[in-house]
């Protein structure tokens, strides 16, 4: 087997489209975000800078709900298929994204889960 199968970094790197599943049936929605991986240098960077500050000013090396939420928003490019509940397009921004992803528990641990499991970033043959 080809060494390339198991590359997660091109496509973590890149961003992947991940369709968020409506969240009573389970079925496409049609909200779709491009995610940045785990093991892209976004989600690394925002995770050693947290820690970091979080080291210099509380003297621990803990990540809060709060900077879970920046880590991922920060691994937020863009998205279509966001409506407010008159039907109008919201437009992407990180702050939006992390507005929506401190809103909105459901999103924020699908959106996570997406980007802390490899499985979605590897090459689709």
């Amino acid at each position: 087997m080809k060494l390339s199968r198991f590359d997660s970094i091109t496509n973590a790197e890149k961003g992947v489209d991940y369709e968020i599943p409506d969240p009573i049936t389970g079925l496409p929605s049609g909200m779709v975000w491009t995610l940045l991986g785990s093991d892209s240098k976004v989600y690394k960077g925002a995770l050693d800078e947290i820690i970091k500050r979080n080291r210099a000013s509380k003297g621990m090396a803990t990540i809060s709900d709060d900077d879970s939420i920046e880590i991922i928003s920060r691994c937020v490019t863009r998205w279509k298929g966001m409506e407010d509940d008159n039907g109008k397009e919201i437009p992407f921004s990180q702050a939006k994204a992390r507005e929506i992803l401190a809103g909105y528990p459901y999103i924020s641990q699908r959106v996570s889960t997406f980007i802390t499991m490899r499985e979605g970033f590897f090459q689709k043959p």
